[in-house]
């Protein structure tokens, strides 16, 4: 099959105009990952054999087709393309964790995901066909390759027109029970996201953009944005901040970069450590061809964004987002440099509205008022999957409510201050106390329970508890680490379980968390 058929023009979507891209010059190198060079012939041929294997299994409009290969390989994202032009549909089966690829899903909830979207197949690399082949079987679906050399003699394909209103994307979060939570994406949300990042980039010019937080998630919409102005994708598997260094000074193309918040902590001290500890410095250790550090994913403490400021200089830019809303605001680079706003969040990307409501009423606040943010823009989901009680409560009048808490001032500048629901978020993943509180009070002799967070100075949240049982009763700590560890997840354990003769209480007759929570920061 030739390359030159455009044979993907059809879908008029932003994945034909990516591909176009590539076709205009095959042999530039567009996504570089574990070392290999990948061109944008390569990314078309990988497009066209998924297209075809797909194809052959059937997949076409409104199918849902599950992702599961190498972290942040280049199929993390011609997969999905590949599908889109079906007319299909994606999920992904790796992490629900946009942050970072520690939290890998376990077996029983990849196959939950498969029996809640109803996914036809299962998309897989080599790395992972045999998880991929023990999932698929569990649901009783076909496991789907990729082969290379697939569109060797085939048919041209025809691809399908890009429906904006249709289902694109189902994104999992991890959700309040421990079960993942998906969020239906549709394809004129996926566009906005994608016009968002493009107008960020149009502030500086992006050569190639590293990455290591997954494809698979947030940064996805940044990825096809850089794509899409023919510029190029470094993709790391996981944050290393050595590394990070390593890569950006033997990369000198490489002028942006996404990572989460603790990812900026973790290169400042990382530097520091090193002795590098001016702005000269870290020119001379490689790193001056940044022009953006684009950060977010949890809130951001003002004086170790003030400190990495003083690192890099006017590069850093904050993004406020959730993952059913998309982008809701911007603090640039500039803007970083300004004690008055270095505690906000920004402003509104274009296409943005945000107020701040009485969480109970819906009523606007005046500027400087503290309420829950809610936020009106194109990018917001449909809804969530088979949850439509919960979609009514969030989705409202055309406006999103965040459950986040903040104040707007004068300027349009958002200021967060926390959580509706008392959310514990702990590198990306959200923790309900409520559910870690059920499982610790199912142990014999605990009377009491409370679960909180604490943040440490660098705004990083961490999980303690505190119980009261009775005296009477021998109750083993380390056993209700491990069977919260296994009811839900490593991330959930509590770094910290208090026994306590007594539990204060508030009025309301419920643990005292105030009391707690600074009880454990003063230690």
């Amino acid at each position: 099959m030739s390359l030159s058929g455009h044979w993907w023009s059809a879908s008029k979507s932003y994945v034909s105009e990516i591909l176009s891209l590539f076709a205009a010059e095959p042999g530039r190198e567009v996504f570089h990952w574990r070392g290999t060079a990948f061109t944008g012939a390569d990314l078309i041929r990988s497009v066209t054999d998924t297209y075809l294997a797909l194809r052959e299994r059937g997949v076409g409009r409104g199918d849902v087709v599950a992702i599961l290969v190498a972290a942040n390989s280049p199929e993390t994202l011609t997969a999905r393309y590949a599908t889109q032009l079906l007319g299909g549909a994606v999920c992904y089966l790796r992490t629900t964790n946009p942050g970072t690829k520690v939290t890998v899903l376990p077996l029983d909830q990849q196959i939950q995901i498969l029996q809640d979207t109803g996914a036809v197949t299962v998309f897989t690399d080599a790395e992972c066909a045999e998880r991929a082949t023990e999932i698929a079987a569990a649901h009783g679906i076909p496991v789907t390759r990729g082969e290379a050399g697939h569109s060797e003699g085939a048919d041209v394909p025809d691809a399908a027109a890009w429906d904006s209103e249709a289902l694109a994307f189902i994104n999992f979060t991890s959700g309040s029970t421990g079960r993942p939570k998906g969020i239906r994406v549709s394809g004129r949300a996926w566009d906005a996201t994608l016009r968002a990042w493009q107008g960020l980039g149009g502030e500086a010019g992006c050569t190639s953009l590293l990455v290591s937080t997954p494809l698979s998630h947030g940064v996805a919409p940044m990825a096809d944005a850089v794509l899409d102005s023919g510029s190029a994708l470094y993709a790391q598997e996981s944050f290393d901040a050595a590394k990070f260094v390593q890569t950006v000074a033997a990369e000198p193309e490489i002028t942006w970069t996404f990572m989460a918040t603790t990812h900026v902590f973790q290169l400042s001290d990382h530097l520091l450590e090193q002795g590098i500890g001016d702005r000269a410095a870290v020119a001379a250790a490689g790193l001056s061809s940044l022009k953006r550090i684009v950060y977010g994913g949890s809130p951001a403490a003002p004086a170790r964004i003030a400190q990495a400021f003083e690192l890099f200089g006017p590069v850093l830019a904050q993004g406020y987002a959730t993952s059913e809303s998309g982008r809701i605001t911007t603090l640039t680079p500039l803007q970083h440099g300004d004690p008055d706003l270095a505690g906000t969040v920004g402003r509104p990307f274009p296409e943005v509205q945000v107020v701040v409501c009485n969480s109970e009423s819906g009523a606007p606040l005046a500027a400087g008022e503290i309420g829950e943010v809610r936020v009106r823009t194109p990018q917001t989901m449909d809804g969530y999957l088979g949850d439509p009680e919960l979609t009514a409560r969030v989705l409202r009048d055309g406006w999103y409510f965040t459950g986040d808490i903040g104040c707007l001032d004068e300027r349009g500048y958002l200021t967060l201050l926390g959580r509706v629901a008392d959310v514990i978020k702990v590198d990306g993943v959200k923790v309900h106390p409520i559910v870690v509180e059920s499982e610790i009070l199912a142990h014999p002799g605990v009377r009491h329970a409370a679960v909180y967070g604490v943040r440490d100075e660098d705004g990083s949240e961490h999980i303690h508890a505190a119980i009261e049982c009775d005296p009477t009763l021998a109750v083993d700590v380390d056993d209700i680490r491990a069977s919260i560890a296994e009811a839900f997840s490593p991330i959930h354990v509590p770094e910290t379980i208090n026994v306590l003769e007594v539990l204060p209480m508030n009025r309301n007759g419920k643990p005292d968390k105030v009391i707690l929570r600074s009880a454990a920061a003063r230690h």
